[in-house]
């Protein structure tokens, strides 16, 4: 803003002892640093500290846009509301804020006092920042003593030394100029702004990146999709024609196997986003009993050829976590393992719910091919290796691993018979309990009950 001459700090006064930023104030804002939380909250913030800790009335803060590479009062604080929306109006460039920052005003690293007896013509812009019109033709009350015109500008800078914005104080609250400890302390923040605003950069950088991979996402599964299901339709009926020879029949299934194994991949791909796009905020109430009574009649349905025992216990009342509607595929993926895996005629699913200390600790155990120590470690990264001659895209797992850690949980294999993988896998889920005081939500919108025991009748 305004031009004009030094000041000795050699005359520090008793009256304008520093003041002290608590604690727990820079604590907070290093949090939001580190958290990335958004850039306006921080501003806030930081000029809250100031205000209150510092000894400062009122004050502006500046960030520069980079589209239009000029700098924008993004925060302003302790000015009437008409001031405070005319300032909120001004941009500024590079060139027009470099005479403010000349070394004649340097007062501390990135600091520079521009007092204003010696000042520029003043411009409407300038009168903007004035509390009271009349105190600018004012005469100064001593050296020491803050006047209207005066400016305190605090540079924040990226890691290779750019601006990227400013605090500026344009009043003190006891009317001196402060101390040069308060000065270190304000540049503190300026420069934590700095790293704030860089940080908010990437944050935003990445966001819109990440949008728009999952337009490109979304476009892939829905054209890919539209694709395969015609595909699978004319393959089954030719394949139930009866009017093609063994050859061309073989040729058929296998191009419907194919088809069918890509309309799975494509599916597993739409729940991978969902459950890495999806805000915590819409987390529900679910009672796992529900849950897993759902699952269960579903999987059976999913291997009409294949009989499949299942047998089911769980505690008296309700099993509450909070979840979203992804959890059925959660628990899908585990039973539509435990039968895919088991070359037996007859497929025995073993589900239980325990009651543990905060959590409750769903088991799948199968009868199947099981799992080797050797891959056990492995079984939930992306596209694992599958079973030889066995069918899928090796997501499910991965996706089970996906949705429990969203959950909070953790999931975990053994062998069902302890030491011998051939005899079948267990797989343990632990999920934390929801408050049984909250209303859980469930297939008709009210609670259900059922005993603690399920056969296969499910």
């Amino acid at each position: 803003m305004q031009v004009g001459g030094s000041f000795d700090y050699s005359r520090d006064s008793e009256a304008s002892r520093p003041r002290t930023i608590p604690i727990s104030d820079m604590l907070e804002m290093l949090s939001l640093i580190s958290k990335v939380e958004p850039l306006d909250v921080l501003l806030g913030k930081m000029s809250d500290t100031i205000t209150s800790s510092c000894g400062v009335k009122s004050l502006v803060i500046c960030v520069l846009d980079d589209q239009t590479k000029l700098f924008v009062p993004r925060c302003v604080k302790g000015f009437p509301e008409d001031n405070t929306n005319a300032i909120k109006r001004h941009t500024y460039s590079i060139d027009k804020k470099r005479p403010d920052f000349h070394d004649e005003y340097k007062v501390d690293q990135r600091t520079y006092y521009v007092r204003g007896e010696n000042a520029r013509v003043n411009t409407n812009e300038d009168l903007d920042y004035i509390l009271d019109y009349s105190d600018a033709e004012c005469v100064r009350e001593s050296p020491e003593h803050w006047h209207p015109l005066d400016c305190m500008t605090f540079l924040a800078t990226d890691r290779l030394g750019n601006w990227t914005g400013w605090i500026e104080v344009d009043y003190m609250a006891d009317g001196r100029i402060p101390p040069r400890a308060v000065i270190h302390r304000i540049q503190l923040l300026a420069d934590l702004m700095g790293i704030a605003i860089e940080n908010s950069k990437m944050y935003e950088d990445a966001i819109s990146a990440m949008n728009e991979s999952q337009g490109y996402l979304d476009i892939i599964i829905h054209d890919i999709g539209n694709m395969v299901h015609p595909l699978i339709y004319y393959l089954e009926k030719l394949e139930k024609s009866g009017t093609l020879d063994a050859d061309n029949l073989d040729s058929a299934v296998k191009a419907l196997a194919v088809s069918r194994a890509a309309k799975g991949l494509v599916e597993n791909v739409r729940k991978l986003s969902e459950a890495r796009s999806c805000s915590q905020s819409q987390m529900e109430r679910y009672d796992l009993r529900d849950v897993l009574v759902k699952c269960i009649s579903t999987v059976k349905k999913e291997f009409p050829s294949k009989d499949i025992v299942v047998s089911f216990d769980c505690p008296d009342g309700g099993c509450v976590v909070s979840a979203d509607e992804l959890i059925h595929d959660l628990f899908m993926n585990l039973l539509n393992n435990a039968v895919k895996y088991n070359p037996k005629p007859t497929a025995e699913v073993e589900v239980s719910i325990q009651n543990g200390t905060g959590v409750w600790t769903i088991a799948v155990q199968d009868h199947g091919i099981g799992i080797k120590d050797g891959d056990k470690d492995a079984v939930f990264s992306r596209f694992a290796k599958r079973p030889e001659g066995a069918a899928g895209t090796g997501m499910g797992l991965s996706i089970a691993s996906l949705l429990v850690d969203r959950y909070g949980g953790v999931i975990s294999v053994k062998d069902r018979v302890p030491g011998v993988p051939s005899e079948g896998a267990c797989f343990e889920v632990a999920l934390p309990r929801a408050n049984n005081h909250d209303m859980m939500r469930s297939e008709n919108g009210a609670n259900q009950v059922y005993s603690n025991s399920y056969e296969s009748d499910i």
